[in-house]
């Protein structure tokens, strides 16, 4: 497997990312390539940008308090509201606000204060499956391509471990999951659970050679990956897993799984359900 990390320009908001792609990936891109592109460069392509002196703070966002790495509430005054529409559910750590968004958790609903304008958020894409898909059919007609893949990749922590590893955010045009279930082993016996997460595999590579600060690679070029390319149309959390299957099921506080189920909206983890009194509040 070969992966070639494409240098472009800095991608300014509302830029045409197939032209912005074609006009820095020298010579044609083959057949069965994957091609990964870093989610902050699709909300840029989409707009979903926000000036965070210019969002209007509710009650709600004005009374959460900040936590040492979720950046400063009063100097960034926007971000608090901003982390409470984009989250499906709020767990409030030590460290940051831990989100589950579109049935991941993440921090601060993967809102980024990184390599934007000072004083600005890019929010995670919007309907990211959606996009990968159209952005596949625009790559097709562009280069003639019959098998092609795409792979919108960002960051993550995984527990106790240190540093971040690539996440699959979105992807089109090949299996994301590899079930080993009914495979044998070196000695016979069948497995009963074992699945490969390609998708997050193949998003970790990428990520690895694309970089996670100033080396302008928004984009990234697999050759010859173990993937098994298709047109059928990916289901999005197909990556997920129920929770009360979860290896880490044992973690979880009882409200996840019923946030989880039925995609709640701006519950809180640790805090009472419904409307909060002022000593819940205080309890912040």
């Amino acid at each position: 497997m070969r992966i070639q990390a494409i240098r472009t320009p800095v991608i300014e908001i509302g830029s045409d990312l197939l032209e912005v792609f074609r006009s820095s990936y020298p010579g044609n891109l083959a057949e069965r390539s994957v091609v990964c592109v870093t989610s902050k460069v699709v909300s840029l392509e989409q707009r979903r940008v926000e000036k965070l002196s210019e969002v209007v703070l509710s009650e709600e966002a004005r009374a959460l308090s900040p936590l040492k790495y979720s950046k400063n509430f009063e100097r960034n005054p926007g971000l608090a509201e901003l982390i409470l529409r984009e989250s499906d559910r709020i767990y409030k750590g030590h460290f940051v606000y831990l989100t589950l968004k579109d049935g991941t958790f993440i921090p601060n609903a993967g809102i980024d204060l990184s390599n934007v304008p000072d004083g600005y958020a890019v929010l995670w894409p919007r309907d990211p499956f959606g996009w990968a898909r159209q952005f596949r059919e625009k790559l097709k007609s562009a280069y003639g391509l019959n098998e092609v893949g795409v792979l919108m990749t960002d960051s993550r922590c995984t527990p106790l471990r240190r540093g971040v590893i690539g996440l699959a955010v979105a992807y089109s045009g090949f299996e994301g999951v590899d079930s080993q279930v009914g495979k044998k082993d070196l000695f016979g016996r069948e497995l009963e659970f074992t699945e490969k997460a390609v998708a997050d595999c193949l998003a970790s590579a990428a990520v690895l050679v694309m970089g996670e600060s100033g080396e302008s690679t928004p984009f990234a070029v697999v050759e010859d990956a173990p993937v098994t390319f298709t047109d059928s149309e990916v289901r999005p959390g197909e990556l997920n897993i129920d929770p009360r299957i979860d290896l880490f099921a044992g973690l979880y506080d009882s409200q996840i799984f019923d946030a989880f189920s039925k995609g709640k909206k701006h519950e809180r983890a640790g805090y009472a359900a419904g409307p909060q009194s002022a000593e819940d509040r205080d309890d912040r």
